[in-house]
């Protein structure tokens, strides 16, 4: 009868562990978000490994909202990047997670930003599709090799693409074509692509749109992939897109009034004539 108890104990004291397993599980999922995968087939004219997409489980009740891409750096893949994926969705927004097919170049990167806005494109006129005529305005952001192929696709693409965010950027070269409001965010412990890189990325970007560059003070390289807790640069990227895609000025404190925790060398340019706090630089 003890041997009969002290089993029935420790099957209850299992299944209780695995309930509440379960149950942490279930709240670490982000609420308010759905997804769905891009097949290796579908639209086969985009060069693309993978790509899922991340939207709001409200969008039936939304319109005109936002869309980015979002890649990984060297070697990487979307799934390092879910971390930014899920809260730009929960506040609203479209994001296609793409891994690329060639992840060792800055081109290859460039070909994937290229591919998941065609695919948003396609997506927003495809009738069966959950995200179908919601999308208004697009964007791409990208870490590393990813950050670099960001701002080039952005440059490539034009009036397309309104918004760019850039992550520790390698390989940045944007053009006089390039027309998106930039954010580049570094490190200043990066020794890979260093803060220098990316203020000098901020200062190539033409006159004329709006750009803010701010380093998280150190901060190394890997400080933007797969992330377990979000900082200031969450905030400031949510806040970028909600403004620039979507119009939604209650965000453009966030981003426009001086550099958030944990930041420094903040500059920002609203390029609409207004004088940017401190000058422009912290």
């Amino acid at each position: 009868m003890k041997a009969f108890s002290r089993r029935f104990t420790g099957r209850f004291l299992a299944a209780s562990l695995a309930i509440l397993i379960s149950m942490a599980l279930i709240a670490c999922e982000p609420s308010g978000v759905e997804t769905y995968d891009i097949g290796r087939f579908d639209y086969s004219e985009f060069s693309r490994d993978s790509a899922r997409v991340f939207y709001p489980s409200n969008i039936g009740e939304l319109s005109e909202i936002g869309a980015t891409t979002l890649t990984s750096g060297m070697g990487g893949t979307k799934e390092n990047m879910y971390w930014l994926a899920e809260p730009l969705a929960e506040a609203g927004m479209v994001v296609i997670a793409v891994s690329a097919t060639n992840n060792s170049t800055v081109g290859g990167y460039e070909t994937a930003h290229k591919s998941g806005v065609g695919i948003l494109m396609g997506e927003n006129e495809n009738s069966s599709s959950p995200i179908y005529g919601k999308i208004g305005r697009y964007g791409t952001i990208g870490y590393s090799k990813g950050g670099g192929g960001s701002i080039n696709a952005a440059s490539d693409l034009g009036d397309q693409v309104h918004t760019c965010v850039a992550l520790a950027p390698w390989g940045p070269s944007p053009t006089r074509n390039h027309s998106a409001a930039t954010m580049i965010l570094t490190g200043t412990s990066d020794a890979i692509a260093s803060d220098s890189i990316g203020e000098r990325a901020y200062r190539d970007l033409p006159g004329g749109i709006p750009k803010l560059y701010a380093a998280m003070s150190r901060e190394g390289h890997f400080y933007w992939a797969n992330r377990r807790s979000l900082g200031s640069e969450t905030d400031f990227i949510r806040a970028w897109l909600k403004y620039y895609l979507e119009d939604n000025e209650e965000y453009y404190p966030v981003f426009s009034q001086g550099a958030g925790s944990g930041m420094t060398n903040y500059q920002f340019d609203p390029a609409d004539g207004s004088t940017p706090p401190n000058g422009g630089c912290d």
